[in-house]
């Protein structure tokens, strides 16, 4: 499974990487590396810091991340979900209220670890679909709506240094996610052209077989998490030096 386009995939995720170290504000809690307990000041400043992403940052090149907007996706599925899919204009909504139990930096493997869950996460939007899910046959052109129940999410990020006019700044190369979620809902308007009896069916069969159809999508989905996840922490650290972030 791959994610053979993305289009757009951020008006509000391409940051652009500028020279100038940018203060803190005050909203944003520091964390001193020679404390006792400054890992778990980092934990309680990164929770409270995301928390804070219901609305943009843009002196920290900070979107707004609950909800999130990913103007434009394609996915090409394969196997027992053999579906063109394409949607525009789908907003993640949930990402703000994860339940972490790590956020962990190592510097000397130069790793960023993030584990948690996310309660609920709600995506609203339009989409656009043809093909076959489970050797049944669908097609359909309308608004839908996918929603995840306690996903839990491990992701293990890792960074350079780079040295810019004497600071020192994170640039993140990698990331890897896996994410399970407990549930998966479908409800997919105007399919087959709004023939509800055929639409109801198909969204009942996704419903009751979501484990199969999640398992078949999950690594274009992952692909997508990792172009974000990559964005939203690159963005903030062009911006933010490590002596900035760290006292």
């Amino acid at each position: 499974m791959t994610l053979a386009k993305m289009k757009s995939l951020a008006v509000l995720l391409v940051l652009f990487v500028v020279c100038q170290s940018v203060k803190l504000p005050p909203n944003f809690k520091k964390c001193n590396r020679k404390e006792p307990k400054w890992k778990e000041c980092v934990f309680e400043a990164a929770l409270d810091g995301w928390s804070q992403l219901t609305k943009p940052f843009p002196e920290l090149n900070l979107p707004n991340v609950d909800p999130l907007l990913i103007p434009e996706i394609h996915i090409e599925g394969s196997g027992r979900v053999a579906v063109s899919q394409h949607f525009k204009n789908t907003k993640i909504f949930g990402l703000s209220t994860i339940n972490a139990n790590k956020f962990e930096f190592d510097f000397d493997k130069k790793t960023l670890t993030i584990e948690g869950t996310f309660p609920e996460l709600r995506m609203p939007g339009e989409y656009k679909l043809e093909g076959r899910v489970l050797l049944l046959p669908i097609q359909g052109e309308g608004t839908g709506l996918v929603t995840m129940k306690n996903v839990h999410i491990t992701n293990v990020m890792t960074y350079e240094e780079v040295k810019k006019k004497g600071k020192t700044y994170m640039k993140f190369v990698s990331s890897t996610v896996k994410a399970t979620p407990s549930e998966m809902y479908f409800k997919l308007d105007n399919l087959f052209n709004g023939d509800k009896s055929l639409g109801d069916n198909i969204n009942q069969v996704l419903n009751d077989n979501w484990e199969a159809v999640f398992e078949n999508l999950e690594g274009a989905y992952t692909e997508l998490v990792n172009k974000i996840t990559l964005n939203v922490f690159n963005g903030f650290t062009s911006k933010v030096s490590i002596e900035e972030a760290f006292d």
